[in-house]
């Protein structure tokens, strides 16, 4: 019995040992998470500090370039660049921002630095990073655009691009290939930045990263980016002259490169913000007076919104095909009154450009020297998600319409000088051409106000002559329609028939004089003097 009760004492004690072991060993597996937790939030992993997703847009003017990237940690934000020697590379700080709502499963840490007052025409170098030298990117560069007139600007223009389309590589070797000063996006971007929690979005951004890292990657909203008051649009991008995040109630903005000045407008407004759509068409207005107040020094003006304002598909429900359009029934007047040259669209996935056209009406049915905004549309990289069929012309003002199904194509927009602007449309998987585009004008200007035409004063054979397309110097070159001013050049002819017509007038007056003069001259010369005796000697005949 004593044996027994020692070894039950034995027993009890051992049990209540391994009890307290059991209990230890489970108490540290519960505190592990937590530990782990602590630990990573201490210190992050590599990983998780890396770079991804990064590009670039232009900043407040042509000279300033703002750099973006994503992280899953957070982390400051810093950038190195340098012009080709990194021995003498500048460093810049700058904001950090974090966005988790509908975000759980993306990279939260949301990077942006500005670089300003770069060199015109310069190529620079840089690297993204954080705190450490560990998380530095791989080198990327740009190009910062001319400023200085005598150059060709040239742009890729596409719409309604997501992370399906089918030809997103080819798209991106040619945005690798040319030399494109910007790469403009018309709205629905990745389809749907926000999807899946954030992981849409950050896919897309890396697929583009190896162009948007190199060429500003300018954009406009479109309804797919309307999710939760546009707010992954609004933090994962940054455009000029507008704070970072951009407000919901201010996505639009405008800036100049070269001889354009682009506005980049949103047509949301109309349809999921009502309230906003005053200031931004007072906006569009004040832009506008202030644009044609230079226009000389900046004689284009191209915009760019999501929804278009005129189209030919085929379901009659679309803004564009309704009667009253709320895109056209608001802008249309101000952009003709502004005397908007171009106005490029997307949401419509297929391709159309019409005439030069106002209230419906086909102002004409050429593109040298339009009286009225040309319109086009080109979203045709949306067509893999839901395609936009054609089977009809919707008006006469249509030029020309394509609707393949599968046919995905991208814009190239190139500004040769004051004049001459030239439009054209590619298929990205052959580079196959599908339409073109000259656009000349030499008289910009709103296009309510008449312009002055000046006669022709050699009458039809005068215009024969200027029809007449050959490189010999003409009336053409005289009146400028060649291309030969920079700017608006109506100023110039105008001050050179005031000049022409003062030299006459005061030619007149002075006639008597004038003629005094050549007789003096004369009278001593020989011819003159056989001239004078010859009509003395007729004068004496007739008398007889």
């Amino acid at each position: 019995m004593v044996l027994t009760s020692r070894m039950s004492h034995l027993f009890y004690q051992v049990c209540l040992v391994a009890s307290c072991f059991v209990w230890l060993v489970c108490a540290a597996d519960l505190e592990k998470p937590a530990l782990v937790a602590n630990r990573d939030i201490l210190k992050p992993t590599q990983a998780s500090l890396t770079p991804q997703q990064i590009h670039i847009s232009l900043g407040n003017s042509a000279s300033d370039v703002t750099i973006m990237w994503a992280t899953r940690a957070h982390d400051i934000s810093i950038v190195e660049y340098h012009t080709g020697d990194r021995q003498n590379a500048k460093r810049i700080e700058g904001e950090t921002i974090k966005l988790d709502t509908t975000n759980e499963d993306g990279a939260k840490y949301l990077h942006r630095v500005r670089l300003l007052n770069l060199s015109p025409q310069t190529k620079y170098f840089y690297h993204v990073g954080g705190e450490t030298v560990e998380t530095l990117s791989d080198q990327f560069s740009f190009n910062v655009p001319p400023v200085m007139a005598g150059n060709t600007h040239t742009y890729m223009v596409y719409g309604d691009l997501g992370t399906e389309t089918q030809d997103l590589q080819f798209l991106l070797q040619e945005a690798l290939n040319e030399k494109y000063e910007a790469v403009f996006h018309v709205g629905d971007i990745a389809y749907d930045l926000n999807r899946g929690q954030g992981q849409i979005g950050d896919k897309f951004l890396k697929q583009i990263e190896k162009v948007a890292a190199r060429i500003p990657y300018m954009t406009v909203p479109g309804d797919h980016e309307r999710y939760d008051d546009f707010l992954h649009y609004r933090y994962r991008f940054s455009m000029p002259n507008l704070p970072w995040p951009m407000p919901a109630d201010n996505l639009w903005y405008s800036f100049d490169i070269g001889p354009i000045h682009f506005i980049m407008y949103s047509t949301e407004v109309f349809f999921y913000d009502e309230i906003n759509i005053d200031n931004m068409v007072q906006w569009l207005r004040n832009d506008l007076e202030e644009a044609n107040q230079q226009r000389s020094a900046k004689p284009w003006i191209i915009a760019m919104g999501h929804k278009p304002m005129y189209c030919s598909v085929d379901n009659i429900g679309e803004d564009c095909r309704r009667e009253k359009s709320l895109v056209r029934t608001s802008l249309e007047d101000i952009f003709y009154a502004g005397g908007v040259d171009l106005v490029i669209s997307g949401h419509q996935h297929y391709y159309e450009r019409t005439w030069p056209v106002y209230k419906k009406k086909a102002m004409q049915y050429n593109y040298n020297q339009p009286n009225a905004p040309v319109h086009i549309t080109i979203g045709t990289l949306g067509s893999v998600y839901m395609p936009d069929k054609s089977t009809n012309v919707g008006g006469q003002w249509s030029a020309f319409v394509l609707a393949e199904t599968g046919k995905e194509s991208f814009g190239r927009l190139k500004v040769f000088n004051a004049t001459h602007l030239y439009w054209e449309v590619r298929e990205c998987a052959n580079n196959k051409l599908v339409d073109k585009l000259w656009l000349i004008q030499s008289f910009h200007r709103p296009f309510n106000i008449q312009r002055v035409v000046i006669p022709n004063p050699l009458g039809e054979m005068g215009d024969k002559w200027l029809a007449e397309e050959n490189d010999s110097f003409g009336l053409e070159s005289f009146l400028g329609l060649n291309g030969s001013h920079y700017g608006d050049d109506y100023q110039t002819k105008l001050t050179v028939l005031i000049s022409v017509f003062i030299i006459c007038v005061l030619g007149l007056m002075a006639r008597k004089k004038v003629l005094g003069f050549i007789r003096i001259c004369c009278l001593k010369k020989e011819p003159c003097n056989k001239l004078k005796s010859s009509v003395h000697n007729n004068a004496g005949t007739n008398v007889v």
